[in-house]
């Protein structure tokens, strides 16, 4: 049985919270986990909301980019 807490033994001291996209069996994790490298773990999933702009944040940063331009090419380079 594993137990919630602290200490040796408790899920808090064997597990970590990573982000990453589903693609049918396989899960891409934002970042790697060289610790976890070729072990066989157990994975529990939830959905990510990932925030959104808002509408005024949306047009505040058209705004910039129209005032100021693209930051780097916008055109292939030959």
């Amino acid at each position: 049985m594993t137990v919630l807490g602290k200490g040796p033994g408790t899920l808090s001291d064997m597990t970590t919270s990573k982000t990453g996209l589903v693609h049918g069996t396989t899960i891409e994790l934002d970042s790697d986990m060289p610790e976890l490298e070729g072990k066989r773990v157990r994975v529990m999933l939830e959905v990510v909301d990932e925030s959104r702009l808002s509408a005024e944040q949306e047009r505040e940063l058209w705004q910039t980019w129209i005032a100021s331009g693209p930051q780097g090419p916008i055109e292939d380079r030959q």
